[in-house]
Formats: structure tokens, C-alpha cells, sequence
């Protein structure tokens, strides 16, 4: 059964060979480990699709194996799997055949038609996965993916074909002796979606990773190989989407996805965020913030804020200062005044400042606000009984120290605010920045968590040499949500009818560029939120003192001619806003 080395459809012969009754017009395609062949059934008397494997099985016994397997194959029925028609033996060489129809595989799709757009292939990808994981919850796998044996209809839909035909019976007797059914059949699977990522690259990036066509093969190198998606591809390529090919074929077998259906659900995420609609994540998260609220109230707060309501007189920057701690009181006071109704009452403009919120809503207003904000852990608490008490114990420390950090970076950023911008302005925009990820700690605490492991680094690659760098939180959060961490917040943050100047401020700026000197509003908001954000993170790192304090002076260094601030007056911010956000903390320690 040699046949061509590539993938390229063969011009069919003028008189077709025989397979037992089957004529073959034309190989489709082929990798090592099996050929498509197209067909025709003389019984049916219609073209079909043959799968073969390329290597025939050396004892009855073995070959036995393969067709007890493709039959077991063969009674799962999914949509997105192809019906298998036949599954047979000539001459030794065991068969399934699975009916064309108006199909074609993808093979010969990419070789005709122009290049798929980003969302084409997504959906093509999704409906494989969603093949492929019905197929490996019932302990079966593909072994031999590839461009040959994916189907694609008129509508644009994708069908996994020749399951199973791929199987080396021959290895697979060998594997026997040394491991047990369960094992293989997990190592199947993650081979299966490691070479699903493989064939997403592929597809994107128009040429195959490792500029091997076959994907097993590639699959093979993928571990001693870097795989990263080019920037330069016939479309190009949103940053999540490439996040999550790249994760798909990460170096480090941690790092990939190792569940079919956890891939499907970044894939389907993105199609959903990507379709003018909207959907995915974020319509679940609106959902969710329509249903249980945003964020609970900051642990040690209560008390703080029940003294200053009692008051008698109201004092604005009391409650100002108050309020300015606990991060739930501030959303909701701002969503709470620019929404339409209020508005067309009240105020004209956009509300963008705490103590314009005290002024319009008075004391009884503040106090329905507060009376509306869940205790903490607001919904977490539920999922402390009825999940594992350790990961939810863990999702709440995490949440606490996010909600801590994002008061001190607001704190920084009021001290950091030049003239020309309202401090309380400067303290939403630095909250902002970390808006989207506390949504995620609250709403999404095990795709947190997974992020979280996305983001640590990995061990080195070569003994004395450094550990391998984690993901970036945005490259994380996309890999697994399927979502752009910025667009998340700027998107609650238009649903709360909050000022555009506020969104704009939301997007931190990039590391990797050079900080210009801001001129407008927006602009000096947004990078006095990102140096109080990098100040705080730099400052909060685990590593050693002098490491932390050299990365505080790095980032106070970077925005140092833009802002005109100096690295010591960078730090002394830090050391001020900590104390001041400390000093209210007392209470927090001994509440989780």
C-alpha cells in the first residue's frame, strides 16, 4: 500500500486499481501510519472513502485486534463523527470505509479553495474536538489525525473520519506487555489533541509546524521542538486564538491542554466572543453579574463602612476614603449612577468620580448600595460545600490578595496623579486594569486556577540552565477562557454604562513598548493606573528582596520622563498606599 509522500491529491488513473471489489480512484491522502483512498463500492454503487492502514498487521491475532477495535468504533454515533459503512479484511490488509457524500476532506479543501479565515478554522477544529472527545470518553481513539481523514461539508462543518484506521496493531500488541488499557487509551487521547493543535496550525498558518507534513510525526517532535504560531499567516490571527494554538502545542506537556473537551471550550469561547453577538464567557459572566452581583464586599471592611453611614453629617472624603477600600462598594457605586435611568434624572454625563456618587446618592442611597453587596465570599462560599474544600479555601486567598493589591494600586495611583487629572479618576483607572481577572477569580475559580498554572514557570530544559518561563497572564486567560482579558473589562465596564474615558483607561499598557508622554486625559489616567499596577505587581513578586527591588525601580525607571516622577518618589508612593490600605487590613487576617 505505498503510496505518495505528501498530502497532495494524485490524479486518478485511467484504469482503477483493485482493493478486493473496491476500485481506487485517487489516494487522498496518506501519513505513516495510514492512506485514504477514494472508492468505489461496486455493493453500493457509490463512491466511498477506504482507510487502510499502512502497515498490516504481522499475526491473525493482531489483525484480529484492529478490526475488533475500528467495530467498536463503529457503533459510536455522533454527529461529528463519520458513519462507518465497513469494516473488513483483504489479503491481510484490514479496511473501513465511511461514505463520501458531499463531502471533502480537508486535504483537499486547503488545496482547492483559498485560505480559511481564523473563525473557519476554529469551527472546523471545534467540531473535531467535539468528535474526538465523545470518541475518548468511550476509551477510543483517532491515532492518526490528519488533513486526510477530516471531512468538510457544504455548510462548513468538519467530521472526524477513519477512527481508529491508524491504530499499529503491531505496536499496540507490544504496548500490551508493559502497560494497562486505561493508560493507553489517556496516551491515545492526549496524543489525539496534541495533534489537533497541530492540525489548527496548520490550517492557520497555511504550512505544516515543523514544516512536517505528517502530523504524527510532528506530534513526535513536538517535545523536543519549539511549535509557535508565525506571525506571518494568510489571515491574521486574533492574539487569543493564537494563545490557544500555541498552548495546544506547548513544549511542556504540562502546559498543553490534555482534555479534549478543555480545548473545545477555549475554541467554542472564542468563536462566541468573536461573533458580533457576543456570547461565551462574557455573556455567562454578564449573566452571572445580573444573577449574584460582581464582587463581594472586601473582608474587614464591614465595620468601616457601617461607622462612616451612621454619621449624622455627611462628610464626603470620609466615605471617599472608606469606599476607596473596598473594591465591590466602588463598581457598584459607579453602575449604580451611570445607569440610563439615573442619568436622564440626575445628571447629564458620565459619573467617573466616588465623591460625585456621595454627593447624587446621599446616605440613604449609600446605604441600599452597601445593604445590596453580598458578604464575604459572597458565591464562593457555596462552592466551599459543595467542591473540593482545599481548591475553594485556595480560590478565596487568591481572591482576598487580588482584592488587596487592586486598593493599593488605586491608593499608588491617587498619590501618583499629576494636577491635570482627578486623583479619585486615577484610582478607578488603576482598579480597572485588574477588574477583569478579579471577575475571573470570583466567577471562574477553577479556569483561575488553571490559568494560574499556565502562568508559573516550568522546569529548565537542560540541567543548569534557567526554568522555563510561565505564560503571561493575558496569554493564559486566553488559552483557557478563550477571551482577551482587556476586552472582558472593557466590556463589563460598557455594560455598567460607565464614562468612555474610564474604559480607555482600563487597557494597562504594554511592557514591551516604550512609555510615551501622555498629552490627553485617558491617556495620563491610563498610565498613571499602569505604573501604580506594575509598581504593585513588581513589589509582590516571589522571589528574593534585591530581585523585588529591582524590579520596582525597573518599572519606576520606565515611566519616569513620561510622568516625570523619580524612582524614589516611585517607591515612596508604594510604601504609602500599602500602609494606608494595610491599616484597614487588621480585621482581614483572621476572617478566612
Amino acid at each position: 500500500m505505498a503510496a505518495a509522500t505528501t498530502n497532495t491529491p494524485v490524479q486518478p488513473a485511467a484504469s482503477p486499481k483493485q482493493f478486493g471489489r473496491f476500485a481506487l480512484h485517487q489516494l487522498i491522502g496518506k501519513s505513516a501510519a495510514s492512506s485514504t483512498w477514494l472508492a468505489t463500492d461496486p455493493l453500493l454503487k457509490q463512491d466511498v472513502l477506504l482507510f487502510v492502514p499502512r502497515t498490516a498487521p504481522t499475526k491473525p491475532k493482531l489483525r484480529e485486534a484492529w478490526i475488533e477495535y475500528t467495530q467498536s468504533v463503529s457503533r459510536l454515533k455522533h454527529p461529528r463523527l463519520a458513519e462507518i459503512l465497513e469494516v473488513g479484511e483483504h489479503d491481510g490488509w484490514p479496511f473501513m470505509t465511511c461514505l463520501r457524500g458531499k463531502t471533502q476532506t480537508l486535504t483537499e479543501r486547503l488545496a482547492s479553495g483559498s485560505p480559511p479565515t481564523p473563525v473557519e478554522a476554529a469551527v472546523w477544529v471545534a467540531d473535531i474536538l467535539d468528535g474526538l472527545a465523545y470518541a475518548h470518553e468511550a476509551g477510543r481513539a483517532h491515532h492518526d489525525l490528519g488533513l486526510h481523514n477530516v471531512l468538510i461539508d457544504n455548510a462548513g462543518h468538519a467530521y472526524v473520519a477513519g477512527t481508529g484506521a491508524g491504530l499499529d496493531a503491531n505496536t499496540l500488541g507490544a504496548q500490551a506487555e508493559h502497560s494497562n488499557d486505561l493508560q493507553q487509551a489517556r496516551e491515545a487521547a492526549e496524543r489525539d489533541i496534541l495533534m489537533a493543535g497541530l492540525l489548527m496550525y496548520r490550517v492557520l498558518a497555511g504550512h505544516p509546524a515543523l514544516d512536517d507534513t505528517d502530523l504524527g510525526s510532528a506530534a513526535s517532535r513536538v517535545g523536543l521542538e519549539i511549535v509557535r504560531l508565525p506571525w506571518t499567516t494568510p489571515h491574521p490571527v486574533p492574539d487569543t486564538l493564537r494563545a490557544i494554538v500555541n498552548r495546544a502545542t506547548d513544549r511542556q506537556k504540562r502546559q498543553r491542554y490534555l482534555n479534549a473537551r478543555t480545548l473545545l471550550s477555549a475554541i467554542q469561547s472564542w468563536i462566541k466572543t468573536n461573533a458580533q453577538e457576543g456570547g461565551g464567557p462574557l455573556m455567562l459572566l454578564l449573566d452571572r453579574l445580573n444573577s449574584v452581583g460582581h464582587l463581594p464586599s472586601r473582608p474587614g471592611t464591614e465595620r468601616a463602612l457601617t461607622q462612616v453611614l451612621s454619621q449624622e453629617q455627611l462628610r464626603v472624603d470620609d466615605f471617599v476614603d472608606v469606599i476607596l477600600k473596598n473594591p465591590a462598594m466602588v463598581w457598584e457605586l459607579l453602575r449604580s449612577v451611570n445607569t440610563a435611568g439615573f442619568r436622564s434624572n440626575n445628571t447629564d454625563e458620565g459619573v467617573t468620580t466616588i465623591g460625585r456618587t456621595v454627593v447624587l446618592l446621599g446616605q440613604q442611597g449609600l446605604r441600599k448600595v452597601a445593604s445590596a453587596l453580598r458578604p464575604w465570599p459572597g458565591v464562593l462560599a457555596a462552592q466551599a460545600s459543595t467542591t473540593d474544600p482545599d481548591a475553594a479555601l485556595t480560590a478565596q486567598r487568591a481572591l482576598q490578595t487580588e482584592l488587596r493589591l487592586t486598593c493599593i494600586a488605586g491608593q499608588a495611583a491617587r498619590l501618583l496623579a499629576p494636577f491635570s487629572v482627578h486623583d479619585e479618576e486615577a484610582c478607578v483607572a488603576a482598579m480597572s486594569q485588574r477588574l477583569g481577572w478579579l471577575l475571573i477569580l470570583y466567577h471562574f475559580p477553577e479556569e483561575a486556577a488553571q490559568i494560574t498554572r499556565l502562568m508559573q514557570p516550568g522546569p529548565p530544559p537542560e540541567e543548569g540552565t534557567s526554568p522555563t518561563p510561565g505564560m503571561t497572564q493575558e496569554a493564559a486567560t486566553g488559552a483557557v477562557l478563550g477571551i482577551n482579558l482587556d476586552d472582558l473589562t472593557s466590556a463589563v465596564m460598557k455594560h455598567w454604562g460607565l464614562h468612555e474615558r474610564l474604559i480607555m483607561a482600563s487597557r494597562s499598557l504594554s511592557k514591551n513598548s516604550p512609555v510615551r508622554h501622555p498629552t490627553e486625559a485617558p491617556e495620563i489616567l491610563r498610565a498613571v493606573g499602569s505604573l501604580a499596577n506594575e509598581l504593585v505587581n513588581s513589589a509582590n513578586l516571589k522571589a528574593e528582596p534585591a530581585k523585588i527591588a529591582t524590579a520596582v525601580h525597573q518599572a519606576s525607571t520606565r515611566y519616569a520622563r513620561a510622568l516625570d516622577l523619580s524612582p524614589k518618589e516611585c517607591q515612596s508612593v508604594l510604601e504609602q498606599a500599602t500602609r494606608l490600605v494595610n491599616a484597614s487590613s487588621r480585621e482581614e487576617l483572621n476572617l478566612i
